[in-house]
């Protein structure tokens, strides 16, 4: 069993272990192994697969590729813990390179660089390591199905999302989004509510059109409590715990 890691500039967003025969994948669709919400990642981009004691890379028709040393690979490159692998802004790695305890990430998301391009946001459907390698789970766990975002004004699809049985929820315009929101300056991420610890969050996106809580702007993240009324624009959505 061999633990790699995920890293973006100098921070790891996420730390996952590989035994031998396992095989995972990395993209920005649901239907990874390991999410990675950023417009750099195609929603199938990379494969990373253990046999008989040796590391296999592929890139699995990636638009931004998947680079080895430099060099744009396709499937089954043979990779050790000296490569230098990268697939779009991101860098993937054996944890033993290097000292992950004075590297680890305070959070699963990283700052934007521009209006355009989505904060990072990780989530696993594997069994393994949360991001950063914290102990615990941060992924949402159903304790109460009544978990929900509600449209109280406004423009929203749906008019309502449950939270609680889903490992994030993203609001914007973007068609990928899990709630739809429209209007002038939304974002196509406007904000993400994650579970952290024993609490939902709020994690606001940088955007013109800006992110309320209760009709105060937000522009870090914070908790939500029961009731809480998210403000977009002319959209209005009520939290409910």
């Amino acid at each position: 069993m061999t633990d790699w890691i995920v890293m973006l500039n100098d921070r790891i967003i996420r730390q996952f272990s590989l035994g031998d025969g396992e095989k995972i994948s990395i993209g920005r669709g649901k239907e990874a192994d390991i999410v990675i919400d950023n417009t750099a990642i195609s929603r199938k981009h990379i494969s990373l697969e253990s046999t008989a004691g040796i590391f296999l890379i592929s890139d699995l028709g990636s638009t931004n590729g998947t680079y080895v040393n430099g060099r744009r690979i396709k499937t089954n490159e043979p990779v050790s813990e000296s490569d230098s692998i990268q697939f779009g802004k991101f860098r993937l790695m054996p944890a033993d390179a290097i000292d992950v305890d004075a590297t680890i990430a305070d959070s699963v998301s990283a700052d934007m660089t521009s209006l355009e391009e989505e904060t990072v946001f990780v989530t696993s459907t594997r069994a393994g390591g949360p991001p950063g390698g914290r102990s615990g789970s941060k992924s949402f766990t159903p304790r109460d199905m009544q978990i929900k975002l509600t449209l109280i004004s406004g423009a929203a699809s749906p008019r309502e999302i449950g939270i609680a049985e889903r490992n994030s929820v993203k609001v914007g315009k973007d068609p990928s989004c899990d709630m739809v929101i429209t209007g002038f300056f939304v974002a196509k991420a406007q904000f993400y509510i994650f579970k952290r610890n024993s609490v939902y969050v709020l994690v606001p996106q940088k955007s013109w059109a800006g992110t309320y809580l209760n009709n105060q702007k937000v522009t870090d993240e914070i908790t939500l409590h029961k009731g809480d009324i998210i403000q977009v624009r002319d959209t209005s959505l009520r939290f409910d715990s």
